[in-house]
């Protein structure tokens, strides 16, 4: 399998499009070479949006991004509005140039890759699991495929890994279907899941989503995973209060059985959508693990809404007191020391993920609530 870029490295437009149009690979296979305007919207000094041909008919994979700081969605709404005028060159630091793409790879692998095509491709954060994702779309803007291509050395992994769940789930119509993949690249594309960008909060519509993920084929205990966890902490250098850590993963020892759960591992606004009849639709599998426990992504949705709008720090109190989290627990029979064990294996393990990445922020919060989890276990509580 063929690796990225660094992830230290900074990205140049050379770089991405080489990513993104690939040789085809076969000596025989006729070449096609085109020439498209290729218009740049950086963020922090690197390609972040690259639109390849007529900006306008680009509006629909444009239109389907929503910013969640209002600052950004200002600033987006002024591309937008620059876009559909035709005035996207005069927006200060958007560069305008021209380059010769061949469409050789996708047109052998797409089998409905359009004649007069254009692309709109979305450039991910530096991570080691950096990738681009390349929109194509037709001659009346009807988005055709989204395809995922790496761009760090951990990337090809992460993309086939979401290609391996999805596929394991492809009864499932709230997702996205896996169209080819190419294990030597690294590089998948899926079928486009048409809908609306999803606020944050916390609704009927995530209960019901959430409880498609549960596998009733198997069952999981809390204590099956304290190894592992403790591995993790012990191969880190963490500077929070070793005490405190180990009695933290004292709860892990919980053995009551729970209903098994495929977890996303990413279950956050951005990754959902509103679909055309109302239910919400998950896009974004690359971290999913097909064999968990439940309550992950209930966690992941409430501590990172917390951690990245400036909220209260008093998760688990929000949590406690949310009556739909009250029915997900009794349809799966959590009990209240379940949800303390499950919580705090959640806050264990992205702790230690978000400190070895770098994010040392996230894993501070972690830690804050971590150590209001253990105290609220010291306190009497009354019994519901």
């Amino acid at each position: 399998m063929k690796g990225g870029i660094d992830s230290a490295d900074a990205l140049t437009i050379s770089d991405i499009l080489a990513a993104g149009f690939p040789d085809p690979g076969n000596s025989t296979a006729a070449k096609d070479p085109q020439e498209l305007a290729v218009h740049v919207i950086p963020q922090g000094g690197e390609p972040r949006w690259i639109i390849l041909g007529d900006p306008r008919r680009a509006l629909p994979v444009l239109r389907s991004w929503r910013p969640w700081k209002l600052s950004s969605r200002l600033r987006w709404n002024t591309v937008l509005l620059a876009v559909s005028t035709g005035m996207l060159d005069r927006l200060p630091r958007v560069s305008t140039s021209r380059a010769c793409l061949d469409p050789s790879y996708w047109r052998q692998r797409l089998s409905d890759f359009p004649e007069n095509w254009g692309a709109v491709i979305h450039v991910g954060s530096r991570s080691f699991t950096r990738k681009a994702i390349l929109f194509f779309f037709g001659k009346n803007g009807l988005i055709k495929a989204p395809v995922k291509v790496p761009l760090a050395t951990a990337a090809p992994f992460a993309i086939l890994n979401e290609a391996a769940v999805l596929h394991c789930m492809q009864g499932a119509d709230y997702l996205p279907k896996v169209l080819f993949q190419d294990p030597d690249r690294g590089i998948t594309a899926q079928t486009w899941l048409e809908g609306k960008p999803v606020s944050r909060g916390f609704t009927k519509a995530h209960l019901d989503l959430l409880s498609l993920l549960v596998d009733a084929r198997g069952i999981t205990r809390v204590s099956d995973y304290r190894s592992g966890i403790e591995m993790q902490m012990n191969q880190l250098d963490l500077p929070f209060d070793r005490s405190r850590l180990l009695e933290a993963l004292d709860l892990l020892d919980f053995d009551e059985p729970l209903p098994r759960f495929v977890e996303h591992r990413d279950f956050a606004p951005w990754n959902l959508k509103w679909l055309p009849d109302g239910r919400l639709g998950l896009l974004d599998w690359e971290w999913a693990v097909p064999e968990s426990l439940p309550w992950q992504d209930v966690c992941r949705l409430f501590y990172l809404d917390d951690a990245h709008f400036a909220g209260r720090g008093r998760v688990l109190e929000t949590m406690n007191g949310n009556s739909l989290l009250h029915m997900y627990r009794s349809r799966f029979g959590i009990s209240s020391a379940a949800s303390a064990a499950l919580t705090m294996h959640y806050l264990l393990r992205v702790l230690c993920m978000d400190w070895q990445s770098g994010n040392a922020q996230l894993a501070r919060h972690s830690y804050r609530q971590l150590d209001l989890l253990l105290e609220s276990r010291r306190k009497p509580t009354s019994k519901r």
